[in-house]
């Protein structure tokens, strides 16, 4: 009877791959959360390292990675996983996660999703990649099949981890027997950082591409635009706003409705990604080609 209500407890203690997933989710609204935060106030990392040298990086991959740690080692969890209840154990012993295991997870839950948005961002813009860069993508796409095997694994309880790096590090998802200890101020800090997530969700879907579609009929056409001296709004019409000239292949913006080159409009992007004319934050998806009849 007693080896039937070990076993009884042990199953109740194994969260579902749902619980697991929706932590997943909140834990990757953290770095886009933070960096359209920190961008709208202007907040980076810019410095000159030597001579001509400079360095220009974001805040929020920071952030996020002292969010992380912070909460892996008061609760032995992730932001995510701790919102859910859940925490890391050791597979085979069942033990808190260690200070190594901590700083590695905290790394990963950061730099992981950093790397990759910023790849996806220079390849959605056809921007040549490195040999490092593209070894990288295609490090990301194993991992993520072999996620998806584990995951399949974990779901017909033949694995106790539910993704391979759990599985490197020896680790596995529990809910606590008993609520993590740590003294009232931690506490309530710890509980206000968990109420913000319903913000960072908020602020992730305020800024979706397909939700600033939806308000796209809202924006307004700027008034006056310069540009290098010239008056971009008294060009004469079939002109593009870029080069002055009369448009070759002409491709508007979904987003304000401008119409360019082609070629001037691709080659703005890659340097910048937003309308040349409002301003306005695009991508090469949001560029729709016109073929007149």
């Amino acid at each position: 009877m007693s080896e039937g209500a070990n076993l009884r407890q042990n199953l109740q203690n194994i969260p579902s791959i749902f619980d697991i997933s929706a932590a997943e989710t909140l834990d990757s609204l953290i770095y886009p959360a933070l960096s359209k935060i920190f961008d709208f106030f202007h907040i980076r990392l810019d410095f000159k390292l030597w001579r001509t040298w400079s360095f220009r990086e974001e805040v929020s991959p920071i952030v996020t990675w002292l969010l992380q740690y912070m909460y892996l080692h008061n609760r032995g969890a992730s932001f995510g996983e701790s919102f859910y209840g859940l925490q890391r154990t050791a597979t085979d012993t069942g033990e808190l996660i260690t200070r190594r295991q901590q700083v590695i997870s905290a790394s990963i839950l950061t730099m992981l999703p950093y790397f990759e948005r910023k790849l996806k961002t220079r390849s959605a813009q056809h921007e040549d990649t490195t040999f490092g860069e593209r070894y990288f993508l295609n490090a990301l796409h194993a991992y993520q099949a072999s996620k998806a095997i584990h995951t399949f694994m974990y779901l017909i309880k033949y694995a106790k981890s539910h993704s391979p790096i759990f599985r490197a590090l020896g680790l596995t998802l529990r809910y606590p027997h008993e609520p993590p200890k740590e003294d009232k101020t931690t506490y309530v800090f710890l509980k206000l950082l968990e109420v913000l997530a319903f913000f960072l969700q908020f602020i992730q879907w305020w800024y979706s591409n397909d939700q600033r579609r939806k308000i796209g009929g809202t924006l307004k056409t700027p008034k006056s635009f310069t540009q290098g001296g010239e008056n971009r709004n008294d060009l004469p019409k079939g002109y593009c706003p870029v080069c002055l000239m009369k448009i070759t292949i002409p491709t508007a913006c979904g987003i304000s409705g401008y119409v360019y080159c082609w070629k001037c409009i691709v080659t703005h992007l890659k340097e910048r990604s937003n309308c040349p004319v409002t301003g306005y934050e695009i991508t090469l998806d949001d560029l729709v080609r016109i073929y007149e009849t």
